[in-house]
């Protein structure tokens, strides 16, 4: 909260300051702000209540001196547009709900909305609860959206709408041209001084066009990208949501211009010297236009440039058009081509998948395929075999396949569910299968069997297990519970359970079997982590330039260096690899198991380069720690190397090329500058223009997520992950805390 309130109020008095409010007026809502802002951030069980109410009246006086002007000052712009002006017209509502409505102006529908600062007043002295969450005041338009109806009648109504980022703007476009409907989403920006631009385009035509045997060309479009790149973590987090098919091919529409437009921006984001191009279409069976198709399948190739990385990214759905809830099945898929980290994967998930509007599909799929140093394959359909990890292949967690039965009244559930995977090493199969009754007796049963066999080391288990049990009325009648497990060799090991448990009496059996002895298979002894790290950083495809342009200087043609990775003076090299996590003692690396704890990092070096790892690929985790720590972990994995970590000529190389100096005025050219003289009053004014602040909302983030550290009590060095903390105090004294509850420790004196 620090901060917020003499922020809003600067900012709220540049707008009224532009819309004619008086120097008095304005030194009066600064004041107010800064008695209000003292209050709010002082500590809990500091302020009283009425001290907290009277700031509050001095602020809402202040504000209200101003009313008349704030409606015109955060309207900007549009103020003189007829009709926005009701809007504005009740400060009342204005300051607790802010900017909301549309107004017609002709044949537009122009539609308008702003955010408003709320904070939650502290806790009063005396241990008096605080009052309701308390609106400040509203910030300017935001959001500006138009909708204008079908030149040639009928069909969907166009139009677009303007939205502001943080750096720049974005805005959405729908576009009714008779036989064909337009829609785009762009967003424009300038990003520590470089221009971005992203566009996704789409041209739907109406009626689709025939191809053939009823198949039809119902969409066109296509992706362009400017100093942007591939989010292929976020690609395949908004895959398994459908949010992903959404922004490229529209398949719903979005909740609003906002949402479209900032997930675009968090899939595709800011990467200067990258760039993105790639096609889009939709191909459709028994299309019947708008209302939908039978079977339809969008398709995207998006090629990141100059990495090579292709993204193919598809949506295919089957559905009954006008009857959606009979059948809708939607499955969005993810292939990524990464020829930088020499990995193929494919992604698969259903989404909003159900049919005859009472079982609900779903589930998900993946695909790994690494030509790399550690090759690696790995295809799973539903997950693996409990508690398996497929290390090396990163996987997140994937849904079972299964069909759910979900009755408005749950007379009947049922649920039946199931995964299949091969990897290289390795078979995993099994499923589920549960079913339940509730007619004033409740019934449940299931069935569920697992299985799996490692081929080196050769290893295999099997587990089965089955149980029903019957209650009325919270109270548990009867129930009976078996289970089964086998697993080998070196011995064969068989285990039995029953439990039997009745209205009066309840009876368990346990018991495990031996057959045969003798060791297990076993792998040779695992290398040294220290040659497997120097094997990785002596790659040419492991070592890369951290920035290759210089901002001031466009070099052409493109320098070669012979095999070497050429860095500018201005830029930096980067050493980075994603076999091991560097800095923290691990215990396996590609599936094995080290001869002992080892541990290696880079000495030289300005910073870390990080990478996701799967801490469970490392490292040995216990049961409980399986379950509590997060499935992957930002560690480091390489470091950055600046031009001063070298020698004064160490791998130095000179560049032969000229360098022109072009200068361009009143749509002049000239060479070296001869003969032209450039307006410092003039560039001082462009200057100035480019760092103004944008005239619409606000700038300022309303949440900001920060990387958590964490600390050891029997250390005083922070660490940046919650795994590099435990594994310190794993091989030395101490507890592992996030670095928050460190510093404000829990007194449970008296407890």
């Amino acid at each position: 909260m620090a901060g917020e309130i003499t922020a809003y109020a600067n900012e709220l008095r540049g707008l009224l300051n532009a819309a004619g409010a008086g120097v008095p007026q304005l030194d009066a809502l600064t004041a107010a702000a800064t008695s209000l802002e003292t209050l709010a951030s002082s500590a809990p069980g500091t302020v009283t209540q009425p001290a907290w109410q009277s700031a509050k009246e001095q602020w809402d006086a202040a504000l209200a001196s101003v009313a008349d002007r704030l409606g015109g000052a955060l309207l900007g712009p549009l103020a003189d547009l007829p009709g926005l002006a009701e809007l504005v017209a009740d400060p009342r509502t204005l300051i607790t709900e802010g900017i909301r409505g549309s107004v017609d102006l002709g044949p537009v529908r122009l539609d308008v909305g702003s955010s408003v600062l709320v904070i939650m007043p502290p806790l009063f002295a005396g241990g008096a609860a605080p009052a309701e969450p308390v609106a400040i005041g509203p910030y300017g338009v935001g959001q500006v959206g138009a909708t204008l109806a079908s030149p040639f009648g009928g069909g969907t109504p166009g139009g677009g709408s303007l939205v502001r980022l943080t750096d720049g703007y974005g805005g959405t476009l729908e576009l009714p041209l008779g036989p064909v409907q337009v829609s785009a989403a762009a967003i424009i920006a300038v990003i520590d001084g470089d221009p971005s631009f992203l566009a996704i385009m789409g041209v739907a035509f109406l009626p689709p066009i025939q191809l053939s045997f009823g198949f039809s060309l119902d969409r066109v479009g296509g992706i362009v990208g400017v100093n942007r790149r591939m989010n292929t973590e976020a690609l395949r987090d908004a895959q398994r949501t459908g949010v992903a098919g959404d922004v490229l091919f529209a398949v719903r529409p979005p909740a609003s211009p906002l949402a479209l437009v900032s997930a675009a921006n968090r899939l595709f984001p800011f990467q200067r010297a990258t760039h993105l191009v790639g096609p889009s279409l939709k191909l459709a069976w028994l299309s019947f236009g708008p209302p939908g198709s039978l079977i339809g399948l969008d398709l995207a190739v998006i090629v990141e440039i100059p990495t090579g990385k292709v993204a193919i990214l598809g949506v295919a759905r089957a559905a009954i058009p006008g009857l959606p809830f009979l059948l809708n099945l939607r499955l969005d898929v993810l292939g990524i081509i990464d020829p930088v980290e020499q990995l193929v994967s494919i992604d698969a998930s259903l989404v909003d998948s159900h049919v005859l509007g009472i079982f609900e599909v779903y589930g998900d799929a993946a695909m790994r395929l690494s030509w790399g140093s550690i090759g690696y394959m790995v295809v799973t359909v539903g997950g693996f075999f409990p508690g398996y990890n497929p290390e090396p292949a990163r996987l997140p967690a994937l849904r079972r396949v299964g069909l759910a039965m979900n009755m408005p009244i749950p007379i009947i559930s049922m649920r039946a569910e199931g995964y299949f995977a091969v990897t290289s090493n390795s078979i995993h199969l099994g499923g589920r299968y549960e079913i339940g009754i509730s007619l004033g007796i409740e019934a449940h049963g299931f069935v569920q069997v697992d299985a799996m066999v490692q081929f080196r080391p050769f290893y295999f288990e099997a587990r089965i297990a089955a149980g029903f049990a019957i209650s009325v009325a919270g109270f548990s009648f009867a129930s009976v519970t078996l289970a089964g497990q086998i697993s080998g060799p070196g011995p064969l090991v068989i285990r039995g359970s029953l439990s039997i448990s009745l209205f009066i009496f309840s009876l368990s059996w346990d018991e495990t079997f031996t057959i045969g002895s003798g060791p297990s298979d076993s792998l040779p002894s695992g290398p040294l982590l220290i040659d497997v790290m120097l094997e990785e950083l002596n790659k040419a495809a492991n070592v890369h330039s951290g920035s290759i342009a210089d901002p001031q200087v466009v070099l052409s043609p493109q320098m070669r260096a012979g095999g070497f990775a050429a860095v500018p003076p201005t830029g930096t090299l980067q050493v980075q690899q994603r076999r091991a996590p560097l800095g923290l003692i691990i215990e396996r690396v590609d599936g094995r198991p080290l001869s002992s704890p080892q541990g290696v990092r880079i000495a030289i070096g300005t910073s870390d380069v990080t990478e996701r790892f799967s801490p469970g690929s490392y490292i040995t985790l216990t049961g409980s720690e399986a379950l509590n720590r997060p499935p992957f972990d930002v560690l480091p994995a390489g470091r950055v190397i600046a031009p001063a970590d070298t020698g004064p000529s160490e791998g130095r190389i000179g560049d032969p090329r000229k360098v022109t100096q072009i200068v361009i005025r009143d749509g002049v050219l000239s060479v070296d500058g001869e003969g032209q003289r450039v307006s410092l009053a003039t560039t001082a004014v462009l200057v100035g223009a480019a760092r103004q602040a944008p005239a619409l909302s606000d700038t300022s983030p309303l949440v900001t997520a920060t990387q958590e550290e964490w600390r050891a009590t029997s250390a005083t060095t922070t660490f940046t992950s919650a795994t590099a903390a435990h594994q310190f105090v794993r091989y030395n004294a101490g507890v592992a805390q996030a670095a928050a509850d460190a510093a404000a420790p829990l007194n449970l004196a008296g407890v």
